[in-house]
């Protein structure tokens, strides 16, 4: 990446790091007394319930507070990194998506600047994503995984110019957490690497083969996963107009038992609720 490239990403990191909370992101001062070991019981506690709304903000206050009287613990901020991305997820309005997403960015990003100083520091010299990103080791896959997700979901909350801004930087941070570690949240790096490769040219490192390559692999180790199958729907079979391996790809994700998998129950109802939105509007897609 020119140098051009690496202000540009450094400047991006910083702004997105520093902004103010929106409105529904920022919590209640916490109780007098109170501790984020605590809090992040409570939320623990309501998360296995975080599709109904009111249990989901229980769990974003609860880790929102904890973060605030420590910021900066990996143990706290990657809790509240997956929760505002869960947000992002069930967000009704573009804007809201994009303050969740932006959200989930800066708590990882806080979280991997602690384990990952190297990262950090590269980052403030200006240097390129690429660079910042190879200083980044093992147990900074998670962190850098949800800020590149993070980074992306705003990105497309926003519109195609703001993802043509940003794909460079955020597809090399992907890039490397794939590599340090495939499997965090069920393949998300390579699903989420599949899925830019469909919506982004080939000369921008996109392209229906890399798509495919990624999510095939995603495939190999989560063959049951809806949201690589939903990638697959949305990305190869619509580039490619095949309207049989997209009926067929939803039609899996809808046969799925939620209850059958606890721990991921939410996700995968959301999954069906999206392959549901995905067959209303098919008629306009092939």
């Amino acid at each position: 990446m020119p140098r051009r490239g690496a202000a540009a990403f450094a400047l991006l990191l910083a702004l997105a790091a520093g902004c103010a909370c929106s409105r529904a992101e920022r919590p209640a001062p916490p109780a007098v007394g109170a501790e984020p070991g605590r809090l992040a019981n409570v939320a623990a506690a309501a998360w296995p319930d975080r599709l109904e709304p009111a249990r989901l903000s229980t769990a974003l206050t609860a880790l929102r507070q904890a973060v605030a009287l420590k910021p900066g613990e990996p143990e706290l901020e990657l809790p509240l990194a997956r929760a505002e991305a869960f947000r992002a997820l069930v967000a009704e309005t573009p804007a809201d998506q994009r303050a969740a997403h932006e959200a989930s960015a800066r708590a990882a990003e806080r979280a991997l600047r602690r384990l990952a100083p190297g990262f950090a520091e590269a980052i403030e010299a200006g240097r390129p994503a690429e660079e910042a990103a190879a200083r980044v080791e093992a147990g900074g896959a998670e962190p850098l995984y949800w800020l590149a997700l993070g980074r992306m979901g705003a990105a497309q909350a926003t519109g195609h110019t703001a993802v043509l801004a940003v794909h460079a930087p955020v597809v090399a941070l992907m890039e490397r957490a794939a590599a340090l570690e495939e499997r965090v949240d069920a393949g998300g790096p390579l699903r989420a690497l599949g899925a830019w490769a469909a919506m982004l040219p080939t000369a921008a490192g996109g392209g229906l083969a890399r798509s495919r390559e990624r999510l095939a692999r995603a495939a190999e180790l989560f063959p049951a996963e809806p949201w690589r199958r939903l990638a697959e729907a949305t990305g190869p079979a619509l580039l490619t107009q095949d309207g049989a391996a997209f009926d067929r790809l939803v039609a899996e994700v809808l046969a799925l038992r939620p209850e059958a998998d606890p721990a991921r129950a939410p996700e995968l109802t959301l999954a069906q609720r999206r392959a549901r939105a995905l067959l209303d509007k098919r008629s306009r897609l092939f």
